[in-house]
């Protein structure tokens, strides 16, 4: 019986407990965490017809309080605030409101970033079904558009992380595919800058 034992116990103790599947409750209060998260984004669009793959860089805040900072630096600069005054877009002549009908898809990818990284995806459920597989530790999460105007701008959408989301996966009506990846997240909470204070309104 003791060799038994020990046998079970050595068994355990060399492998590792499976980790438990993460539900969507704990996916949510996961990303909401944070206070503020800053990240480095490489983007790659892939037009249908063009066998160019357009690449832009940037820099992306995300801060509890004040919004979503979405700051391309490549291949032209712009800056894009997502907060309690909608959208605003600043391509270097100002700052400047983005009307509902202006650009669509981005308006749509707005809204979807904004509750994604505030960890609502109550909000993302009305327009989406959600199919989540994996752990804490790695996770995908498949967003099936079922409502306008998300239907009628995506075909489907593909997100993957660990504690924080690592990278999205656009696919668009027109076959279009978008693919960001977010590196170096920091959830450290850090002073604005003059210039995020300036672009937040404050």
């Amino acid at each position: 019986m003791k060799t038994l034992i020990t046998l079970i116990l050595s068994l355990v103790l060399c492998f590792p407990a499976f980790s438990a599947e993460l539900t969507l409750k704990e996916l949510t209060a996961q990303l909401s965490a944070p206070t503020e998260l800053r990240a480095s984004f490489s983007q790659e669009r892939t037009l249908t017809g063009f066998a160019r793959t357009l690449k832009a860089e940037g820099t992306l805040l995300v801060h509890r309080e004040h919004g979503i900072l979405w700051r391309q630096r490549t291949p032209f600069a712009q800056d894009v605030v997502l907060d309690e005054r909608g959208i605003l877009v600043d391509d270097g002549t100002g700052l400047k409101a983005m009307a509902q009908s202006d650009n669509p898809q981005l308006q749509s990818f707005a809204k979807m970033l904004k509750s994604l990284f505030a960890g609502d995806l109550s909000a993302l459920e009305q327009y989406f079904t959600l199919e989540l597989t994996g752990t804490s530790e790695k996770w995908q999460l498949t967003l099936t558009p079922t409502q306008e105007p998300m239907n009628l701008i995506f075909s489907g959408l593909e997100l993957k992380g660990a504690h924080y989301v690592q990278e999205v996966v656009l696919q668009d009506k027109a076959g279009d595919s978008t693919k960001i990846a977010f590196s170096q997240l920091d959830p450290s909470v850090q002073p604005l800058s003059a210039d995020e204070e300036q672009l937040f309104g404050h």
